[in-house]
């Protein structure tokens, strides 16, 4: 399965984009995704608190952060809530 890389608009108070990734080298499987989150087009590494348990322990300081094996269906209901 090829990679497959959808970013959403969101109306979060600390992200404007949603990057969920899909397929060969991305953290994710059948019931699951990787995402990312950015703002103003730059990565957002501080944790997402609805994502926290979630995300990969960069610093504050990183350039880039991710989230690995988000349940579909937790990315499903945040979006319900947050989609632009």
């Amino acid at each position: 399965m090829m990679l497959n890389n959808k970013k959403i608009k969101i109306n979060h108070p600390m992200a404007d984009t949603i990057s969920i990734s899909t397929g060969q080298g991305a953290y994710s499987g059948d019931n699951n995704s990787e995402i990312a989150f950015f703002l103003n087009k730059d990565w957002q590494v501080i944790p997402i608190p609805e994502f926290a348990t979630y995300h990969d322990g960069s610093s504050s300081v990183a350039d880039t952060a991710v989230y690995p094996y988000v349940p579909n269906e937790k990315i499903e209901n945040f979006l319900d809530k947050y989609r632009a």
